[in-house]
């Protein structure tokens, strides 16, 4: 057998790699002017965004857009897709639009349950077209008290700082709490200033391992229309670290806060508890159909009780687990508490928060709480 010399190898390898090279580069290049010639599908969408405004927190908010087809041949809509689990829409895909003539795009938002700004996007595409067109929804969920920022900053080492609290309305009001201690204020003596409508408030982040360290910090006030604001903690313990069996069990908890409100002694509430199929490395894949077979739930804290009242199905990939929530007779002031979901694929922990309150107590006209 003859073997080919070294130096003539050498010029081979490099001769393949030289011409390899723009034929690559061509294919990628007529790609990306395909997809830049291709038109847009001669549609529109009324309106383009519905701004549904300030909102209370935990809403589900019905929007309706008009496709139009302003060509002169009838469209088929190829597919309608949300941009998150936040938005239903009504099925459409398949559906031919006539020449001028036009079909309603219905969907609906999902409001957090907790403060902040929230848009979501329906993407439509249509047979023929490569570029999708886009319908947006927004809402601005508030509370009658607004935190700005709207969160803890606490990344990057960062272990203080301030937050301004203050009402929309701009009643003054009474911080009573903030992160389970006094409020420390900035610029303001409670024992000799009068309440006003703004506040600026000193936080720090607990000194503590990633196993107990808060996901949220809850600013109690006397109002009885807002008595808890809760501001998620941006930490580098309270992002993956926070939930690391989730892959194991394939479910987790997208917003683990559970807001209770004011609750009086024998007072209770059943808040809805949203867990949600986790696969990422399997691209979503149900691998494990039980995970979503809800066993019990237990309060890990004895300052409240927990309930299962029951499951509401959402799609596929998510259910709301039904709980009612209690303060423990003779428990009153602000309470942050634990509670543990369990599936048939494991275990998984949410936090509650409420101000409890002795029946005695009562609510002034002005809508502040007193003794």
């Amino acid at each position: 057998m003859t073997l080919m010399p070294r130096s003539l190898l050498i010029l081979l390898v490099l001769f393949v790699a030289v011409t390899q090279k723009p034929v690559l580069a061509s294919a990628v290049s007529l790609s990306q002017t395909q997809q830049q010639t291709t038109p847009p599908a001669p549609v529109s969408i009324e309106p383009p965004m519905v701004n549904f405004g300030k909102v209370k927190p935990g809403s589900k908010l019905p929007a309706k857009f008009v496709i139009r087809n302003l060509g002169s041949q009838p469209l088929t809509i190829k597919s309608v897709v949300p941009s998150c689990k936040c938005t239903d829409v009504n099925i459409l895909a398949g559906t031919v639009i006539a020449p001028n003539a036009s079909v309603e795009l219905l969907a609906t938002l999902d409001v957090p349950g907790t403060p902040g700004e929230k848009d979501a996007k329906v993407f439509l595409t249509f047979e023929g077209y490569g570029a999708p067109q886009m319908a947006m929804l927004k809402a601005d969920a508030s509370l009658p008290i607004r935190v700005t920022p709207a969160y803890i900053d606490a990344l990057k080492s960062v272990v203080e700082g301030t937050i301004v609290v203050a009402s929309d309305d701009g009643k003054p009001f009474q911080i009573l709490s903030a992160g389970g201690i006094a409020p420390r204020f900035v610029g303001f003596d409670p024992a000799k200033d009068a309440p006003k409508d703004s506040y600026t408030l000193r936080w720090t982040v607990p000194s503590t391992s990633c196993e107990t360290m808060p996901l949220w910090w809850i600013v109690e006030s006397d109002r009885a229309d807002c008595p808890l604001v809760a501001m998620r903690i941006r930490h580098e313990c309270t992002g993956s670290k926070a939930d690391p069996t989730k892959a194991d069990r394939y479910w987790f908890i997208p917003e683990p806060l559970a807001v209770a409100g004011r609750l009086g002694t024998g007072e209770s509430i059943v808040v809805p508890m949203v867990i949600e199929h986790y696969n990422p490395k399997e691209r979503g894949k149900i691998i494990r159909p039980e995970w979503s077979q809800v066993k019990s739930v237990r309060s890990l804290s004895p300052q409240i009780t927990a309930t299962l009242e029951g499951l509401r199905p959402g799609n596929k990939d998510d259910v709301a687990v039904l709980i009612r929530i209690a303060p423990v007779t003779g428990v009153t002031g602000i309470l942050y508490a634990p509670v543990e979901i369990e599936t048939a694929t494991g275990k998984g922990v949410f936090a509650v928060s409420m101000q409890a309150y002795a029946k005695s107590e009562s609510v002034s006209k002005s809508g502040n709480k007193k003794e």
